[in-house]
């Protein structure tokens, strides 16, 4: 097959394509999610924090019930994409924000699976697991990981990224406490993979020490993780 019968072969299959994969459906913003509010200094919950989806505007946020908890609804709106054929339901995240007065800002992500789906009118989809926002004091100390990374960190999402960090290594992974749980541990996992991306050690100075602290310090996430498979397995 000659380039130019390729060449005209490919513009017939996209123009195809253009005329059968554009499609008009509900396209998930956020989805609906349950969570906790931890008071690192204390161990307790939080009342009457404010949480919002940080990529939502317009929309008040939510304050935290006597225990900690909160219930955020998502939102979908309606959108034209072009769906390839290798595309489908993939998985999506977004952030939370949670003010407490007196307290710097915490921030958690929320997984959740997207895409677009045409039809009538459809709720959102439920986050894949529940929401653990972790405060920390406004005088809290900087952990050895800032000292390791003071060149390549900026914003305070990431500077509360790396006190989690430091929290997390002081936990017992035999006696966790009980709002850590496999799945919250995922969602932990993914949010410090977002906010603190291993792309992101490349631009440090002493990447190998900082790396290899972050991966000793989140242990107990995997570790708790495992603790699951290992019931099931028995």
């Amino acid at each position: 097959m000659t380039h130019r019968v390729v060449k005209r072969a490919a513009a017939l299959v996209m123009g195809l394509c253009l005329a059968a994969c554009v499609t008009t459906g509900q396209y998930i913003l956020a989805p609906d999610a349950k969570g906790l509010v931890i008071d690192t200094a204390t161990g307790q919950p939080i009342a009457g924090a404010e949480v919002r989806y940080v990529a939502l505007e317009g929309i008040s946020p939510v304050r935290t019930d006597v225990d900690g908890r909160f219930t955020l609804d998502g939102r979908v709106e309606r959108r034209t994409a072009l769906v390839l054929p290798v595309s489908g339901v993939y998985r999506d995240a977004t952030r939370v924000q949670v003010s407490v007065p007196g307290l710097p800002y915490g921030y958690a992500t929320v997984g959740f699976i997207n895409g677009i789906r045409s039809g009538p009118p459809v709720e959102p989809r439920p986050a894949i697991y529940p929401v653990i926002v972790l405060m920390f004091p406004a005088d809290a100390p900087e952990t050895p990981l800032h000292s390791l990374m003071q060149d390549c960190v900026a914003g305070p999402e990431q500077q509360h990224a790396l006190q989690m960090v430091a929290y997390l290594a002081g936990l017992d992974a035999a006696e966790p406490p009980d709002w850590l749980t496999p799945d919250t541990a995922e969602g932990l996992q993914e949010h410090l993979g977002r906010a603190l991306p291993s792309s992101g050690f490349m631009e440090c100075a002493r990447m190998s020490e900082a790396w290899a602290m972050f991966r000793r310090d989140t242990a107990v996430l995997w570790t708790v993780r495992a603790s699951r498979q290992a019931s099931e397995a028995r």
